[in-house]
């Protein structure tokens, strides 16, 4: 058997995985990166769909001075092909809608479901006090926290939309205190944007930048195993075209979620009490995504629209009026995202895309004139988030030098892309402490 030697062997190539190689290779440590799949970027990525860009699943990109992910690409000196978002979120109930100003977006937000500002700024001050002095646990649900002050059923309505579209799951089911989380550090840290020709563009260019530093970089490789000796992980076997290889190394980073990582290593290496927490809350977070094409936009406004008050959607944007690249001449791409009922499941999907396709057609009546492009589902293996929101992994485990990025383990009150990259940015932290 072929046998190889480097300082870190990543396993994985999506936004945990790239990110951590171009943090690693700047600071002059050897790195090995083996992806299973034909592409890298996993969920953060894209295909061409009748000539349309359609995203493997992540969709808005984070970038600016403060995100981590940006940080990645300015480590290896490559250009992130991204155009700023325009027309930032709009807020849809059946009774109207809601565009979010500059400042005041939120007591806007309840004032606009209210429609009482005395009681608006009661509850905005709520929202304050929770941000600001003391966090409500997470022992109940938003929904639970929220009915103790008001049962107002466009104010439920909003916010279940809200916490679908961003958090993932519905709001009966978030934890409490991660919606402030969320509120208070995920949705200021940095802005948003489209990528212009694609996500496949975007993390080929992080791949290609990488790469071109000096990471050894394979696709279509498998892990099958990860070495572990006297509790400490000192290599793994890939295979490639049929061939094996055995990789030592000093560190091991997983980005292929916390599950799989311990299914590699054999669970007999990691001890009960990061057992337990593993198999605690590890429903991953199922979502349905509708790619919709059409010669005409199905709405006039460029950003982001949550809706509430609806059967299954929670989540519109058109990201060819930002980036018309993103589809042949003449033609405009949205996508919806929609949360099932019981996002533990059963999800029962045809009713579901059903529910999805009529709440398209109240809210978006042009819906009729276009046609779907594709419906897919994201969860089991392939899911919106491999972590129930403010129930995450650490990222290191109870095997010395070996560790999890990714959105199984990403810092609570953020999720999506920024969380996969700031976890990444915590292991290399680590690694680089301990030599």
């Amino acid at each position: 058997m072929k046998e190889s030697k480097t300082d870190v062997l990543i396993i994985g190539a999506g936004v945990g995985g790239l990110c951590a190689a171009a943090k690693l290779i700047t600071k002059g440590i050897k790195v090995i990166v083996a992806e299973s799949l034909p592409y890298v970027g996993g969920r953060f990525s894209s295909r061409d769909c009748n000539g349309f860009q359609v995203t493997t699943g992540a969709i808005m990109v984070p970038y600016g001075e403060t995100s981590i992910f940006n940080e990645s690409f300015d480590d290896v000196g490559v250009k992130m092909r991204v155009r700023e978002a325009k027309g930032g979120f709009q807020y849809k109930l059946q009774k109207g809608t809601y565009t979010v100003p500059d400042k005041g977006g939120l007591f806007g937000m309840i004032n606009f479901a209210l429609e009482d500002e005395e009681k608006a700024k009661e509850i905005a001050n709520l929202f304050k006090h929770a941000m600001t002095w003391m966090m409500p646990s997470d022992a109940i649900s938003f929904k639970e926290w929220l009915m103790q002050y008001t049962d107002n059923q466009d104010l439920h309505d909003l916010f279940q939309g809200y916490i679908g579209a961003f958090i993932g799951v519905n709001a009966y089911e978030c934890p409490t205190a991660e919606l402030f989380r969320f509120l208070r550090d995920g949705m200021t840290r940095f802005k948003f944007g489209v990528s212009i020709h694609g996500n496949a563009d975007l993390m080929d260019s992080l791949a290609e930048g990488v790469t071109n530093k000096g990471v050894r970089l394979s696709t279509e490789t498998y892990c099958k195993k990860i070495i572990v000796e006297n509790y400490r992980a000192i290599g793994a076997i890939i295979e490639k075209n049929g061939v094996e290889e055995t990789v030592y190394a000093d560190h091991i980073i997983s980005n292929v979620g916390p599950n799989m990582t311990v299914e590699l290593s054999g669970e007999e290496h990691f001890e009960r009490s990061y057992m337990t927490l593993l198999k605690e809350r590890q429903s991953v977070t199922p979502v349905i995504h509708l790619a919709i094409c059409a010669r005409e936009p199905l709405h006039d406004f460029p950003g982001i629209i949550c809706t509430g008050g609806t059967r299954r959607l929670v989540f519109m944007e058109s990201p060819t009026m930002t980036c018309p690249e993103l589809a042949p001449e003449g033609w405009h791409l949205s996508n919806t995202f929609s949360v099932p009922a019981n996002t533990t499941g059963p999800l029962r999907l045809e009713e579901t895309i059903e529910f999805v396709k009529q709440d398209i057609l109240d809210f978006f009546p042009k819906f009729k004139e276009a046609e779907v492009l594709l419906q897919a589902t994201h969860h089991r293996e392939w899911p919106a988030m491999r972590r129930w929101p403010g129930f995450p992994m650490p990222t290191k485990t109870p095997v010395e030098n070996l560790y999890n990025v990714g959105d199984g383990c990403m810092p609570r009150g953020f999720v999506g892309i920024e969380a996969a990259a700031m976890s990444s940015k915590d292991v290399v932290e680590d690694i680089l402490i301990r030599g």
